[in-house]
């Protein structure tokens, strides 16, 4: 097991090697067995690198899979839908997973196939994870954090193979804390290039926080624990006396001001969109913390919570002391606690929001799991189980966001609705372009939400204007200018349940509204989604402002 010593007086801490008694198998201590016995021509020269690169191939094939089988999700058919559009910044999150869809789109498309660089980037993260590990608790340990991260069914699925902002800004956080890790423990062959390599290394830090800036706003409590971390440790204090990272932080300050710009040209309303989302509700909430806390362990899987729960209370052998793990629990700890905390004062707190601290536990749990299997069979038979456990429940969710047998066969068992249902896409609707009030070209469509505006777009691409009739467009208030469609005839599209209450909002804006006809799809050919559509002729002028947002 890894020995890590104290910090000298200077404050570095070096890392000796395991030490394994003889004779010594080279797959000693990974997750399964014969992971450092790959063929021939898959063999690397470091069995622990074989090992990572292998699981982490194994888990990017899983992906692909799904991302081809699976339907697009609402988010990401909105997101896809407002990526049409090139801004500096968007609505809902800063720009740069819209930008990864608007730059591939000629060549990928707007389908499921955009979902492609965000599985790709996934398998970067997984790389990045390992590199980060292995630099602070060794190779073993690196290999046991993949593990960990693909075994997690937010990480694997949801951030790992969906047009989301998490994927990008997993990736950036992890390189940013690459390069930090080698900055605060510098490896002993890099101790007399320190200084120049030091400044190069700040400087790319800088452009990974700053990337991750344009990710998700999250990024900032990355770079408080970053700052908390450099003040409050003794050993690391002497870096603010440097220009590193005030190089660095003027780095990712250039990167991120497109979303600065943006948000001023707006009224800075992506700020208060997120920013309200934390405000206090009504009353306390003293066991908002647990159910918090529960969530996020739901969207981990809770055998992949567990172990990482039991690394942050059981420390290595350096003791509560190291500070290597401290820097992981920096980086990892303002997230965590403010997404656990917040229930407290009766604001929900969604599950996905704690992830980006509960990354940098990983390397934690490497170390943790890797000491615990070079003495006890556990942790192997976890890894097994959890893989096991893992792959049954990506068989199913696949199979039934994809088919949709499971509802179809046995209604009863979702009671509030078929949860998959999301993932089915509305490209069936396009028989509607041949409906003769289709034959308009100066029609434009109306949506009852913002999702089912991305849903549209799905359908019908961008060749017509979509505006939602709602108080909360989201993105799409920004498409259009506002009084360019007055005087023109609209074609409401909207699901069955919410036709009546949204024509209550909508006749007052037109001289007429009449229907139009109706559609129904799903998978199989099952009549899934019921769609009504309802032609309302000449907008009026008083309503020039529909699909916009209400003023602040």
């Amino acid at each position: 097991m890894n020995a890590i010593p104290p910090a000298s007086r200077a404050g570095r801490e070096t890392t000796t090697r395991p030490v394994v008694a003889a004779p010594y198998a080279p797959d000693a201590g990974l997750p399964w067995p014969g992971l450092a016995r790959l063929p021939a021509w898959l063999r690397l020269a470091d069995p622990q690198v074989a090992a990572a690169v292998a699981i982490i191939s194994a888990f990017t094939v899983l992906r692909l899979l799904a991302a081809a089988w699976v339907g697009l999700g609402v988010d990401e058919a909105y997101t896809l839908a407002i990526s049409r559009r090139l801004a500096l910044s968007y609505y809902d999150h800063p720009p740069l997973h819209q930008w990864i869809v608007h730059l591939f789109g000629d060549v990928l498309g707007y389908g499921r196939a955009a979902r492609l660089p965000f599985v790709l980037l996934f398998a970067g993260s997984s790389w990045m994870l390992f590199r980060l590990t292995r630099h602070l608790f060794g190779a073993r340990a690196g290999v046991w954090a993949v593990v960990a991260l693909n075994l997690s069914a937010f990480f694997s699925v949801i951030a790992g193979g969906w047009v989301l902002p998490d994927g990008p800004l997993i990736f950036c956080l992890l390189a940013a804390a690459d390069q930090l890790a080698r900055i605060l423990f510098p490896a002993p062959a890099a101790l007399g290039a320190r200084a120049s390599g030091s400044m190069r290394a700040w400087a790319l830090a800088g452009i990974w926080i700053g990337l991750a800036g344009l990710s998700k706003y999250q990024a900032i409590l990355y770079a408080a624990g970053l700052v908390i971390l450099l003040a409050a440790s003794r050993a690391d204090r002497g870096q603010l006396k440097r220009p590193g990272p005030y190089v660095a932080a003027l780095i990712a300050a250039v990167i991120v001001s497109p979303v600065i710009v943006w948000n001023a040209q707006h009224h800075w309303v992506s700020f208060l969109f997120q920013g309200g989302r934390g405000l206090p509700g009504h009353g306390l909430r003293p066991g908002g913390p647990v159910v918090a806390f529960l969530g996020q362990a739901a969207v981990m899987l809770p055998w992949v919570m567990a172990p990482l729960v039991m690394a942050l209370w059981r420390p290595g052998p350096a003791g509560w002391g190291s500070r290597r793990r401290w820097f992981c629990l920096a980086l990892s700890g303002p997230a965590i606690l403010l997404f656990t905390l917040t229930p407290i004062w009766g604001q929900a707190s969604l599950p996905h929001w704690a992830m980006p601290g509960w990354l940098f536990v990983m390397p934690l749990a490497g170390e943790f799991m890797a000491r615990e299997s070079a003495v006890k069979p556990w942790p192997r038979t976890w890894a097994a189980l959890s893989f096991c456990a893992f792959l049954a429940l990506w068989s199913f969710v696949v199979v039934e966001a994809a088919t949709g047998w499971l509802g179809r066969a046995w209604p009863a068992v979702f009671t509030h609705g078929d949860p998959t249902l999301e993932s089915v896409e509305w490209t069936s609707a396009q028989v509607l372009d041949h409906s003769a009030v289709m034959a308009d070209p100066g029609l434009f469509l109306i949506a009852a939400k913002w999702n089912e505006a991305g849903r549209l777009v799905e359908a019908f691409g961008a060749r017509r204007p979509i505006v939602v009739a709602s108080s909360d467009p989201r993105g799409f208030a920004y498409d259009g200018a506002p009084g360019s469609l007055v005087g023109r005839d609209g074609l409401l599209v909207v699901e069955r349940p919410d036709a009546e209450t949204t024509l209550a909002r909508l006749r007052p804006c037109f001289a007429t509204v009449q229907p139009a006809g109706s559609v129904q799809f799903g998978r199989q050919g099952s009549p899934e989604v019921r769609l009504e559509t309802f032609v309302g002729r000449r907008l009026s002028a008083h309503c020039a402002g529909l699909g916009t947002l209400p003023p602040r």
